[in-house]
């Protein structure tokens, strides 16, 4: 027993060997989704200044403008929380600024060491980035190793790394407050150090698994996912760490279930990468299951087993909430939850058409689409099936870029294979998923504006509650510190590159479907003031005093007993529902199209626009529906900043499509997608024309390849680092941060990206739109980079400097991201590179992995990058060619 005590004792004090005691410094003012930024650069930086002396730096968060460090104890080891209310009047300085000015970032250094050497599990949570430094003085050249956080506590932070009983260590955390998340200047981090066991192969995360619910005894959906982590200590038949030939078999006593593994046959997980695995369970068509029942699988790599995974089964009967499993647009497995209609969705005479619509319902940031509280929300509805999409997860994308695509991934799913259902009623629960009726509540209720605006031919309507019209109104982006340093218009293209995300922009497609905005009057997390906004655009738009119904909830608050589902909101359900069972709503006699990115766009009145003339601005077509002298209905199109766009027939509506029209003055017969579409080539000629090229899209930007930078993670990717050079120290870093990438995509989407080696590359055999490629490294540097140097926009040199447009860059310290078109035109590729190793660095450290990070489609950056936008030297956009875009770009002075 005392052996037992004294072993549980070892292991504790392994465990929870981080430190209670840390030095704290700060705060620094910083931006919303403001990336890079690091005051203290100016001084040195973190590594270089002295800890925990008496030294103030400059912050205007601080009294007599600096700050300097405290010593700060606490309650467990790894753990800090912390707010500044000790020096910072935070009241005082929110009657000017609200509460935008809570963002601020800091750093907490403490000093720990283990008992033992060998590899460790770092994992930390309420951060976005941390750092663990040797500061043993023998140690060669004191290395400091770079980890991402689980900053929203998804329970995705795991790390690898290698420490040493005679080395002491720093952990350096960057703190960092979140407004949303803590709705408070506070910010708190909790870190664990666990050891590795010496046969202990993989990390399972079971918090990452998924699985459909069962219905009576049988799987909703066959697909599944279970995420492990490499750590680092498996030896392959290569003498390698990898992971490879990976297998997934169920446990021999449950032969009724079959497992297959649907991930690449050629996969192999890097030591520290995280993958979630994707499987497709199958049971036995003549048994069921009844709960509670678990299943058991083991991991392979090569034959050999190196993990097991226990996975809870979830029984429902139908009619009730269910969670089912789909393969999404980049083939990893995601969830939604549906509800049913309260009806059949046959018609009164037992007919197959088909007559149920969807609800959409769209979550708030931070909560989970399965939770009860969200499942609750609003009661099943008589002919609408309700969605609720996770969004990848459940603070995710803002519902843009990869929310929306996980969105429209959740809808086809449930349209095309009814999972739930059985199959006795299948025909009568049909659904229609070009009917939706969109939902949805703060966050969610800015993504119902969103969606609404962007697939306006989709919807019937919307009740979008509590919603904020852009993120830089909801939480603001001119306090950037890093927007001091830049003129107007490098700061007007930057925010180009995510003006696809302001709903503002898009309400024009809303006017002529119905929309309810509701909000509690006393909301102090997303003011009223949003809401009210969205109305007073739109019924402007519409020439109608009040076209946007509004309910103004008196004495309630952001969230209340009722917003989504109290009587008054049921009837508009409902009689919204029972006027657009057999059509959308009419178009408006004037109505403008509106899109900043034909990419995140679908069509509105029919029309789709496919390509802008000048890719930073917006585009838009007002239609004026006249009646000719023979009573023909006719279109007279207005254009601003479009380039191509073409007719959807569907969907059809009772007022019908005219048989002509006129595109600014110039008569034309109205052709339908996809055979025909009308092109205006010459920049500055209206000369329109109507064509059948439908191969414009391998040579010029498309939807597909319209940028900008973050359209890179919109479709399945791999991750390419280069080899080819005689630096291994290069090659390292190259290997890195292909697994820092692939590890921030998964912790914050839910992603899975493969990454190779540029000699393992092997070219398909038909180019897709699905080949996305991450490069890192130059043409000198990696080989596939090299392979596709005929499609880059950039210019590589041996000695690694680099042209784009007029100018060329050959400074220390330099780097540069930027798209490309995949061989076939269809996909994207995103190179990454520097001048030398550090600005690869800084370049890595700009690629927009989160929504609202701005990065038009190339960047270059320098040293000075820890300005923020300070430190961009030449930004951008390419034409639909494929050039730069003088008109949409900025180049600045060469770096000092």
């Amino acid at each position: 027993m005392k052996l037992l005590l004294l072993i549980l004792f070892i292991l504790i004090k392994l465990i929870n060997s981080l430190p209670s005691e840390f030095n704290v410094i700060g705060p620094f003012p910083i931006g919303e989704r403001e990336e890079g930024l690091d005051s203290l650069k100016a001084y040195g930086g973190i590594f270089e200044i002295p800890i925990g002396d008496d030294t103030m730096y400059p912050s205007e968060l601080g009294t007599n403008g600096v700050v300097g460090w405290e010593k700060v104890q606490s309650n467990s080891g790894g753990y800090l929380s912390i707010d500044w209310s000790d020096i910072v009047d935070w009241s005082f300085l929110q009657q000017t600024w609200g509460w935008s000015i809570w963002l601020w970032y800091g750093y907490a250094i403490g000093s720990f060491s283990v008992q033992s050497s060998g590899s460790y599990i770092i994992n930390c949570s309420g951060t976005r980035q941390y750092f663990i430094q040797s500061t043993t003085t023998t140690t060669a050249n004191n290395q400091i190793f770079e980890f991402s956080g689980d900053f929203y506590g998804y329970g995705t932070g795991q790390q690898l790394i290698q420490l040493n009983q005679s080395t002491n260590y720093n952990l350096i955390v960057r703190m960092q407050s979140s407004v949303r998340l803590s709705q408070s200047p506070n910010s708190q981090f909790s870190c664990s150090l666990t050891p590795i066991e010496n046969d202990q192969y993989i990390t399972i995360l079971n918090s990452e698994t998924l699985i459909s619910d069962l219905i009576n005894g049988q799987l909703v959906s066959p697909f599944s996912t279970i995420t492990i982590f490499n750590n680092g200590i498996y030896n392959n038949d290569n003498n390698n760490n990898n992971i490879e030939f990976i297998n997934v078999i169920v446990n021999n006593n449950q032969s009724l279930i079959n497992v297959k593994f649907l991930g690449d046959s050629n996969l192999k997980i890097l030591p520290g990468q995280k993958m979630s695995l994707p499987l497709e369970i199958t049971i036995d068509s003549t048994s069921e299951i009844n709960c509670p029942f678990n299943l058991t699988l083991n991991i392979q790599s090569s034959g050999n087993i190196i993990g097991e995974v226990i996975i809870p089964f979830n029984c429902t009967e139908w009619g009730n909430p269910y969670l089912y499993t789909f393969l999404d647009y980049d083939n990893t497995v995601q969830y939604a939850i549906a509800i049913p209609p309260t009806e059949s969705c046959s018609d009164s005479e037992g007919g197959e058409t088909t007559i149920c619509g969807v609800m959409l319902a769209t979550h708030g940031a931070g909560v989970e689409a399965s939770s009860p509280f969200w499942m609750n929300a609003i009661p099943p509805q008589q002919s609408l099936w309700i969605i609720l999409p996770t969004g990848r997860r459940s603070w995710g994308y803002d519902w843009e870029s990869s929310s929306r695509l996980n969105v429209m991934s959740s809808i086809q799913y449930l349209v095309n294979n009814l999972p739930g259902v059985p199959n006795q009623l299948k025909s009568q629960y049909q659904v229609n998923g070009d009917k939706i009726l969109f939902v949805g509540h703060s966050c969610g209720g800015h993504g119902c504006v969103s969606l609404l605006s962007r697939f306006g031919d989709m919807a019937i309507g919307g009740m979008c509650a509590a919603g904020f019209v852009k993120l830089q109104f909801y939480v603001f982006y001119n306090t950037r510190p890093g927007f001091s340093y830049i003129d107007p218009s490098l700061q007007g293209l930057l925010m180009a590159s995510i003006a696809e995300n302001d709903n503002d922009l898009y309400t024009s497609n809303i006017v002529g479907i119905p929309l309810m905005v509701r909000y509690g009057e006393n909301d102090t997390n997303v003011n009223p003031w949003h809401s009210r906004r969205i109305a007073r655009m739109v019924d402007e738009q519409s020439n109608q005093i009040s076209s946007v119904t509004i309910s103004e909830v008196p004495n309630s608050g952001h969230w209340f007993d009722g917003i989504l589902n109290d009587q008054y909101v049921l009837n508009w359900y409902n009689q919204l529902t029972e006027s657009s069972l057999f059509s959308q709503p009419p178009i408006p006699k004037v109505i403008t199209v509106t899109t900043h990115n034909p990419s995140s766009s679908g069509s509105r009145a029919n029309i789709q626009i496919l390509q802008t003339l000048n890719p930073s601005r917006v585009a838009k077509i007002q239609i004026v529906q006249i009646n000719n002298e023979q009573g023909d209905l006719v279109w007279i199109l207005s254009t601003q900043n479009v380039r191509r766009f073409g007719f959807q027939s569907t969907p059809i509506r009772s007022q019908g499509l005219p048989q002509s029209i006129t595109i600014d003055g110039q008569p034309f017969t109205t052709e339908f997608l996809p055979t025909n579409h009308f092109a205006r080539l010459d920049k500055w000629l209206p000369d329109w024309n109507s064509t059948t090229d439908t191969n414009w899209t391998q040579t010029e930007r498309s939807p597909l390849t319209s940028g900008p930078i973050r359209q890179i993670f919109e479709k399945p990717f791999t991750i390419i680092y280069g080899t080819n050079t005689t630096s291994q120290s290069t090659i390292d870093q190259f290997e890195w941060s292909s697994v820092y990438i692939s590890n921030f995509y998964n912790t914050y989407g839910r992603g899975s990206p493969n990454i190779l080696a540029d000699t393992d590359f092997i070219e398909p055999s038909i180019c897709s739109s699905n080949d996305n490629y991450i490069l890192l490294g130059n043409s000198f540097q990696n080989l596939v980079t090299s392979k596709y140097q005929s499609l880059l926009p950039v210019v590589f040199n041996s000695d690694n400097s680099f042209s784009v447009g007029p100018s060329s860059y050959s400074y220390p310290g330099t780097g540069i991201l930027f798209l490309a078109p995949n061989p076939c035109g269809q996909g994207l590729l995103l190179v990454v590179a520097g001048f030398d190793d550090k600005g690869f660095d800084n370049a890595l450290h700009s690629i927009p992995q989160r929504s609202g990070v701005l990065a038009p489609d190339f960047m270059v950056v320098g040293n000075d990058i820890w300005k923020g936008a300070g430190g961009i030297i030449s930004t951008g956009f390419w034409d639909p060619n494929w050039f730069v875009s003088l008109d949409s770009s900025y180049f600045g002075f060469t770096p000092f």
